[in-house]
């Protein structure tokens, strides 16, 4: 008997099959992967925070047998198991700081980031340090300022306002300068800001860690790409990088607290 022609709804039947199967393996590859821990993470010697100061923090510890720390963002753009996953960078950065200081009670509290640029965050850190109990602030500011265009002498007095804020509310700080992006148009706009950041850092003797610089090497040795364009792909690079900026940080905040 001759074969029947294959109808179009057999073929769309099959599309569709083939179209679900390849979204679940997408959807286990996300989700399986997450942050794992032997991701790798190479920090050049030069980039690495070493010797760092956290008196508040480290005071803390001794005292209290816990460090909680405050953050800001790095939750939204993982998508929806993400939380679940333990995926996030709060997340990220409280399981790697259990694992380096394990008689120690940690707690890593988030909030959005306030307002719309660096100027909103002073007003308002102090009662964020009260309600989260914080003895550790870090925070990044720059990026939604190159956004908004912030003037630079008002960039630079609203993050010596964050640094005598943290301060004054009995915590320490660390600050995070600019995330990298493959965008030479983009650079041009942030590279100000990231500079007025390095100089009044070491002015106030606050530790910086050189987020931006790492994921330009993160990018260029092809640990990370920055330049992904599809969602699923961009979805495990964020949280790749957030495993490893938690990792960055990480050990030097244990090494100052022991």
């Amino acid at each position: 008997m001759p074969r029947q022609p294959r109808s179009s709804s057999d073929g769309a039947t099959r599309f569709k099959g083939s179209t679900f199967v390849g979204a679940m393996l997408l959807f286990v590859a996300v989700a399986a992967c997450p942050a794992r821990a032997d991701m790798p993470c190479p920090i050049p010697d030069a980039l690495a925070l070493r010797d760092i100061s956290l008196p508040a923090a480290k005071q803390e510890v001794a005292a209290d047998h816990r460090l909680t720390v405050l953050t800001f963002g790095g939750v939204h753009d993982l998508g929806a198991s993400a939380e679940i996953d333990q995926a996030t960078y709060p997340a990220r950065l409280q399981a790697e700081l259990s694992a380096a200081l394990p008689q120690i009670q940690v707690t890593v509290a988030n909030e959005a980031p306030p307002g719309k640029n660096s100027t909103d965050v002073p007003p308002v850190l102090p009662g964020l340090i009260a309600k989260s109990g914080a003895r550790l602030v870090i925070w990044g500011p720059g990026g939604r300022d190159v956004a908004t265009r912030l003037d630079l002498d008002t960039f630079l007095d609203a993050v010596k306002g964050g640094i005598n804020a943290a301060r004054h509310a009995g915590a320490d700080l660390i600050l995070l300068d600019t995330t990298f992006v493959p965008s030479p148009t983009r650079m041009a706009l942030i590279e100000a800001y990231r500079q007025a950041l390095r100089s009044i850092a070491v002015a106030n003797d606050v530790p910086l860690l050189r987020r931006h610089d790492m994921m330009r090497e993160w990018s260029e040795e092809g640990t990370l790409n920055l330049a992904a364009r599809d969602p699923a792909e961009r979805e495990l690079v964020a949280r790749h990088l957030f495993a490893c900026v938690a990792r960055s940080l990480a050990a030097p905040i244990a090494a100052a607290v022991k």
